[in-house]
């Protein structure tokens, strides 16, 4: 019998590698991938309320899968806030309301909006954390509250030249999970820790090893 990965598209099973086989055989496919692997770890889920896994089980199997060329490894690493932070940066005034800019996060798929200054010259942010905490959790009313009154503020700035450690180490220690990127005063873009995550995940940490020299 051979082991072979496949990937279910809703309605077959499709190999991702060649069967290594001819005539009649059994295959088994491993790493089975798209809506039924979904179903299957959710059931799991469902069922079980703590689950221990080995990776001893999933070691050797990890390790020939990461050996094979990826377009997302293979890319230069990123090294900088730069290279990974989000430039379409959606701000609104403060008397929006909460209620408003809600609906705008929803319409945009993002999970904060920038708030223009006000007399203080101060940008803020209002985040999802922001509405939990100040508007469910404080039991107010979403269209009767501006957005200027639960931003926080003074934003974290950092500028695009700031490395990945440098950003994260910062994050850390005040605590936050987004910090904006500005240029002069206008801010530009905004990294948060989930984009970090995501890049290293996809495409490993920092510039990549100097070459070795063969030369003798």
């Amino acid at each position: 019998m051979q082991t072979i990965p496949g990937r279910f598209n809703g309605k077959t099973i499709e190999l991702l590698d060649e069967a290594p086989v001819g005539g009649e055989s059994y295959v088994l496919v491993t790493f089975l991938e798209g809506s039924m692997e979904l179903a299957a770890a959710r059931q799991q889920r469902r069922s079980v309320s703590v689950a221990m896994f080995s990776l001893d089980r999933y070691r050797q199997p990890l390790a020939q899968r990461m050996a094979k060329p990826s377009p997302s490894i293979d890319r230069q690493r990123p090294f900088s806030v730069s290279e990974v932070m989000t430039r379409k940066v959606i701000a609104v005034p403060q008397p929006t309301s909460v209620m408003e800019a809600m609906h705008l996060m929803h319409q945009q798929g993002i999970t904060s909006v920038l708030v223009e200054p006000g007399a203080d010259g101060e940008w803020g942010i209002m985040t999802m954390r922001d509405i939990l905490r100040r508007i469910v959790n404080a039991e107010r009313t979403p269209e009767d509250v501006p957005v200027g009154e639960i931003a926080t503020r003074p934003l974290i700035y950092v500028t695009a030249e700031t490395s990945l450690r440098e950003c994260s180490e910062l994050m850390i220690n005040k605590n936050i999970r987004r910090a904006v990127i500005k240029e002069g005063e206008q801010p530009v873009g905004i990294i948060s820790d989930t984009d970090i995550f995501q890049v290293v995940e996809e495409r490993g940490w920092g510039p990549p090893p100097p070459a070795e020299d063969h030369n003798p």
